[in-house]
């Protein structure tokens, strides 16, 4: 098992038994295993599809394989046509500041999103609100 390449590629789901739930802001995603023996809580699919590969910012392209194991493709040039999903964790309206990435737009836009969505399911459910996260 290889942890720091889990955390460095940001595989840090909550592992099963536990709810695919993200501890920073609530949401669900879906989660799959990665072969650092690590788990990934990946954006769900629905309502948005997989993303055209070259969108996607180098390090934060996610691709399930046969398997069903999620796997990071890292600075590889994506070929033509290639799909790939991305980690909850670039787009999780529970992140401070120090922990985003925001120089692609389009994340900043789909957090911005996330953090409706999280505060319409706490509105919704009764649960605590989010930190104001900026």
């Amino acid at each position: 098992m290889d942890r720091a390449q889990a955390n460095a590629d940001g595989a840090l789901g909550p592992a099963p038994p536990a709810p695919p739930i993200c501890p920073d802001c609530g949401l669900a995603g879906d989660r799959y295993p990665t072969w650092t023996d690590a788990w990934i809580l990946l954006e769900p699919v629905h309502p948005r599809e997989t993303l055209p590969s070259h969108f996607v910012p180098p390090r934060q392209r996610w691709i399930i394989d046969s398997d069903g194991h999620a796997w990071n493709s890292h600075d590889a040039e994506p070929t033509p046509g290639a799909e790939c999903r991305i980690a909850h964790r670039i787009v999780c309206p529970g992140l401070d500041e120090s922990e985003r990435d925001d120089l692609w737009p389009w994340l900043t836009s789909w957090r911005e999103e996330n953090a409706r969505r999280a505060q319409r399911k706490a509105d919704g459910e009764g649960l605590p609100g989010l930190p104001d996260v900026g």
